[in-house]
């Protein structure tokens, strides 16, 4: 085999190609190749070869070890064991594609760790943040009818952050009051909202109707000055209604987190939950909403009134 064909920049082409075929979604190989890609960079750093025989157990293993040891280049803050965990799990899926090619005899992951990662708990957002951001986004303008559509459909439905950047304008449905997002593994599932929440999108369709962008027969629901929302302008706008709204900084993800608490709270069952979040593991309900998950179990017990039967 050539050098060209053994370069990882080579076989990293063919794994991206390899993932297409199997319809993984966009943002999870651009994942992939992005980590990979950084591998590469740091061998080509340390003047090693960027090509298969650099694929062993001690050079990964180095390299995850370099990861977990360096500063952000943007923040210069130590790097997060769950970045070093992430690019563990990129490789790691590089490393058994290879394998699977028979280019790799022998998966350098077969007998190594991931990093650990210590549990976090999200803090969940109070209502009366919540109802100050939406405040915020209490206008008439374009800006203000989108950016109370957006946070009032993450809080109400609990959407991942890139289903709600993804949505086109044919997932509402106002007669069932439902969105339709894809979710991880392009899993399709429906989300329904309240009546708040269809105020809010329907007042947003109109002002959207009159966006420059309209005219383009644009399908993205979310528009902005330069065409569609991604994710990121997403969450930097309600980080920018977070600080005008005077309020500690939110996360979108935490609105996720808000919805996954309140559905508990109001005594929602831990199976629709997990339909409605579009999770297949039920670690993830001990993980959702940790932070209070013990004024649960209080508010629980006072409704019980279990020593009041004795």
């Amino acid at each position: 085999m050539s050098q060209d064909l053994d370069d990882i920049k080579e076989l990293l082409e063919d794994f991206t190609s390899e993932l297409r075929q199997q319809n993984k979604a966009k943002g999870t190989i651009d994942l992939y190749a992005r980590d990979v890609g950084y591998f590469r960079k740091y061998l080509i750093s340390e003047n090693l070869p960027p090509t298969l025989e650099s694929l062993t157990r001690q050079r990964l293993g180095a390299y995850i070890e370099h990861t977990l040891n360096r500063p952000n280049q943007r923040t210069q803050k130590p790097v997060t064991p769950e970045y070093a965990h992430r690019q563990y799990r990129s490789l790691q899926q590089f490393c058994k594609y290879l394998v699977r090619e028979e280019l790799l005899e022998v998966d350098p992951f077969a007998r190594m760790s991931p990093p650990i990662v210590p549990e976090k708990k999200i803090p969940v957002p109070p209502v009366d943040a919540l109802r100050k951001l939406l405040t915020d986004c209490d206008g008439t303008s374009f800006d203000d009818r989108r950016d109370s559509a957006i946070i009032r459909l993450m809080a109400d439905a609990g959407p991942r952050i890139g289903e709600v950047a993804n949505l086109d304008l044919d997932a509402l449905d106002f007669t069932e009051n439902t969105v339709m997002v894809l979710g991880k593994g392009r899993r399709p599932r429906t989300l329904p909202f309240g009546d708040k929440t269809r105020t809010a999108l329907r007042r947003y369709l109109r002002a959207r109707s009159k966006h420059p962008a309209a005219a383009n027969d644009s399908p993205a629901l979310w528009l902005g000055r330069f065409g569609p929302m991604t994710a990121s302008g997403i969450q930097q706008m309600i980080e920018r209604r977070a600080q005008a709204a005077g309020i500690d900084h939110i996360h979108p993800h935490q609105l996720r987190h808000f919805f996954a608490h309140n559905w508990l709270a109001n005594g929602g069952q831990e199976q629709d939950l997990m339909m409605l979040a579009g999770w297949r593991s039920r670690q993830m309900l001990s993980r959702y909403g940790a932070s209070v998950a013990d004024e649960r179990a209080r508010d629980a017990h006072r409704r019980a009134r279990l020593g009041d039967q004795l």
